[in-house]
């Protein structure tokens, strides 16, 4: 058994990608792109020489796309990648406290977007606005700074208990929840560990 998990989310940009089109993200990638080439999209599966090939430097992010694209990969898949590659930061290890069975059994947390629902305009399904607790759910959720709250609540009633977070983690999450409230363009992931 693991332990759940909070990332960091830049919504803003994962946003742009979910509802973007090839040009849009070719755009994005150029506006990330440094001396030392774009973050992503730095090679391909060239399934005729089966051999992952990298990019010259040089490659535009409108042909990185494009070739990306031909090799056999979906909008889809490429849209997944961008998101988790410029979108999502660094993990954060939940002790039980602070867990989704200890924290949102009762309600699951209210206000949340499921991710399914978040990413269904780059999927083209439609999934309606539920509650997370009714939607077919990967367990991972867009957490209201409220939730946050109630996460933090409960580590810190049940500090002397703790084993998996330390002071250390807890002020992270303090920050994050913090950054979150003065940036809405960022929000915390919640991901339940199966």
């Amino acid at each position: 058994m693991g332990t759940d998990y909070l990332q960091l989310l830049d919504r803003r940009t994962a946003e742009l990608v979910v509802g973007g089109s090839a040009a849009d993200l070719a755009t994005l990638v150029e506006a990330r792109t440094t001396l030392d080439g774009p973050p992503v999209w730095r090679n391909y599966w060239d399934a005729k020489n089966q051999i992952v090939a990298d990019f010259a430097r040089t490659t535009s992010a409108t042909q990185r796309l494009r070739t990306i694209i031909e090799s056999g990969s979906s909008l889809e898949e490429i849209k997944d990648d961008l998101i988790r590659q410029l979108c999502i930061g660094d993990s954060l290890y939940l002790d039980y406290w602070g867990c989704y069975a200890e924290v949102f059994s009762v309600q699951g947390p209210l206000g949340s977007i499921t991710w399914e629902q978040f990413t269904a305009p780059m999927r083209n399904t439609s999934v309606s606005r539920v509650e997370p607790e009714e939607a077919e759910s990967t367990g991972c959720f867009l957490l209201t700074n409220d939730n946050v709250e109630s996460i933090l609540l409960s580590l810190e009633a049940h500090r002397d208990e703790l084993r998996v977070m330390d002071e250390f983690q807890i002020d992270r999450l303090r920050e994050w929840r913090a950054f979150c409230g003065r940036h809405p363009g960022f929000c915390i992931l919640y991901q339940i560990d199966f």
